[in-house]
């Protein structure tokens, strides 16, 4: 098997970190570049398989050859790019991002980076702009396989005379089972874990084993390396974050790439020239190096200017300075480490370097977690700074582990004045969760008590579960409702949650299919809940959600006070207008389902909005918020007074002594 250099190949990788960047940039036109990986993936099965089997059949491999090869190509770049998101990050990011950003050092130095962030990937996790090796996770997925990849393809060779398709094949088919079934099951973990991804690489290593047999028809081949190239296109322009990705939609632009590489085999097609040409092979050649600048650049630009999407005049500024760093890395690194005469020419001493490097920073890593002040030097005043950990009513999470225990019997913990029967419930997600401390200390004045039934990363929605969750049927909206019937003392269900952003949602009825809009799933969802709950004899009193931020409150007076400055929270507020129009969908419902008998709508508008329709974020010097949507202790008080009429409404039912009911 021989291998001859192709231009349109690095010209296909232009095509990949170019989509990755300009989605990164937030471009319009690229909502789906996030694929360019997978391109990627595609290139890298097909280049590498290459490479090994050539080595087997001329019964050269060797796997000390394969890997020095692997640290030439990863190693020189990855490190000085650490070392840049080392000191930039001790500087910029807010201590507990710095801590984060240890541990992610030692992932990534040791290639389980792709494993760190499917774990941090939670409810609460923290924005990806506090993650400046975010984008390592590929490079993990690809490393991960490099470690079975050639034990296989020895294997193969030695037991399965070279029978190299149907196991690769076979594999392959099972990897992508796996990614489709696991889109619906867990997406986090099928995004992010190497099982899933295999058959990409491997989509890339069946091109080169020469079983599909050649187009000769320069046409055909035209035809079809312009389909391969419309099919990336295609998902680069029309994918958003919200695709069910990868699974099935991983399939088009991975088909897409392989045509192009295939039809590229042959004859040179319209695409293959292009591809091959000098510009865009250029950047093909630097590619590896923008894909690793260009996200610690957009990261920390974004984190200090607390924006999810920069101006096009910034946007335009970190290209370029990405382009600029990218093609200095590859003259000065990656070249002088993989030419005819690399730096650190003896493999001894290339294997004991790299070894120092996996020793070193994994240590460096872990002491920044361990002792992050020996590097960060913490200037600001840490009590203002929000956390869960420290705010009272954050700490009342442990709820939790009883409401998941509804349908074995365990009551939900009681708010409010516990000396008499409980005569409401608060029912959502953590945004319900939020409202506690309001909504306990009305009771206590009102002599009203009732049963916290929130819990986080669930929807007060019957018959509909959230996409991609543990919680992707409605088994815990049904223990609320069998919980209300076996309760009859339960007169009124306080509802809210964070309607502006509910995660996508399935119907688990099957009357709505997964097509259905957002806000046409989320209309169903509010009526047959409130139709459920009038049947039941009960009164309905929805919540519209707090406003959100722009930018966490903790990060931003960090920054503020890092940068010596007094924060203007304005910057970080909503307006009422910007309010109302992300919220009107929804609002429109709950207005509509207010004018039922026994449901009321309570808006939150009058009380967050100043005369100058900017929501607060700080009331009388206390902050109101403890990151872009959740409340603090002091912000479940400041919104307490709405609530007065309908607990002097509550307080008019007979009280009884709580010694007199017999809770089941």
């Amino acid at each position: 098997m021989s291998i001859t250099y192709r231009s349109d190949i690095d010209g296909l990788r232009a095509v990949a970190v170019l989509s990755v960047i300009f989605f990164h940039a937030g471009i319009p036109g690229f909502s789906g570049g996030f694929v360019g990986v997978d391109i990627f993936f595609v290139i890298s099965g097909f280049l590498i398989t290459a490479i090994i089997l050539k080595d087997i059949d001329d019964d050269q491999f060797s796997i000390a050859r394969f890997y020095e090869r692997r640290i030439r190509r990863i190693f020189p770049l990855l490190f000085p790019v650490i070392v840049f998101t080392m000191i930039a990050g001790a500087y910029i990011l807010e201590r507990n991002d710095f801590i984060s950003f240890g541990k992610s050092i030692t992932y990534t130095t040791l290639f389980t980076s792709n494993i760190l962030f499917w774990q941090e990937a939670r409810y609460f996790d923290a924005d990806s702009m506090g993650k400046p090796l975010l984008h390592t996770w590929s490079l993990a997925v690809e490393e991960q396989f490099y470690i079975f990849f050639p034990l296989l393809l020895i294997s193969i060779n030695k037991f399965a005379n070279k029978r190299y398709f149907p196991w690769l094949l076979g594999i392959g088919v099972i990897s992508f089972y796996l990614s489709i079934y696991g889109v619906f099951v867990n997406q986090k973990a099928t995004f992010y874990l190497m099982p899933t991804r295999t058959w990409e690489l491997l989509s890339g290593s069946l091109l080169c084993l020469g079983v599909i047999p050649q187009i000769q028809s320069k046409v055909k081949l035209n035809l079809i390396s312009i389909l391969g190239l419309g099919l990336i296109i295609l998902s680069v322009a029309l994918y958003t974050e919200t695709t069910p990705f990868p699974g099935i939609a991983a399939f088009i632009p991975v088909l897409g790439s392989a045509l192009i590489i295939y039809t590229g085999m042959g004859k040179q097609t319209f695409i293959s020239n292009c591809l091959g040409s000098k510009p865009i092979n250029f950047i093909g050649l630097i590619s590896f190096s923008l894909y690793l600048w260009h996200w610690p650049l957009f990261a920390f630009a974004k984190y200090l200017l607390l924006v999810g999407n920069l101006s096009a005049l910034k946007v335009t500024r970190i290209i370029s300075l990405s382009f600029i760093i990218a093609f200095i890395s590859y003259k000065i690194i990656e070249q002088p480490f993989r030419g005819s005469q690399p730096l650190i020419p003896e493999r001894k001493r290339l294997f004991a370097f790299a070894c120092i490097l996996v020793f070193v920073f994994p240590i460096i890593g872990t002491l920044i977690q361990l002792y992050p002040d020996a590097i960060y030097q913490s200037k600001y005043n840490d009590k203002l700074i929000p956390s869960f950990n420290d705010d009272s009513l954050w700490n009342q999470f442990g709820n939790e582990n009883a409401l998941d225990s509804l349908s074995y019997g365990k009551n939900p913990s009681l708010i409010g004045d516990t000396s008499v029967v409980p005569s409401y419930a608060i029912w959502g997600d953590s945004h319900a969760q939020s409202l506690t401390v309001g909504l306990s200390e009305k009771g206590k004045e009102y002599g009203v008590s009732g049963f916290n039934m929130s819990h986080s990363g669930t929807v007060p929605l019957l018959g509909m579960g959230l996409f991609n969750s543990r919680y992707n049927g409605d088994f815990y909206s049904q223990d609320v409702i069998f919980f209300l019937k076996s309760h009859p003392e339960i007169k009124t269900v306080i509802i809210t949650a964070f309607w502006s952003e509910l995660p996508k949602l399935i119907d688990v009825t099957g009357e709505y299919s997964f097509n259905n809009s957002h806000s046409v799933l989320v209309r169903v969802g509010l009526y047959r809940t409130v139709k459920k709950l009038l049947d039941l004899g009960r009164k309905v009193v929805f919540i519209s959600d707090v406003p959100p931020l722009k930018g966490n409150p903790g990060h931003y007076i960090y920054l503020s006070q890092r940068l010596g400055v007094a924060p203007d929270y304005r910057n970080i507020s909503y307006s009422i207008t910007e309010y109302q129009n992300k919220n009107k969908d929804v609002l429109l419902v709950l207005n509509e389902l207010s004018h039922q008998k026994n449901v009321r709508l309570i808006r939150l508008d009058s009380i967050f909005f100043d005369e100058y329709g900017i929501s607060k974020v700080v009331d009388k010097n206390k902050l109101l918020y403890m990151d872009t949507g959740h409340l603090t202790t002091e912000g479940s008080r400041f919104i307490a007074p709405v609530f007065d009429e309908i607990f002097k409404e509550m307080a008019n039912d007979k009280r009884i002594d709580l010694s007199q009911y017999d809770a089941k």
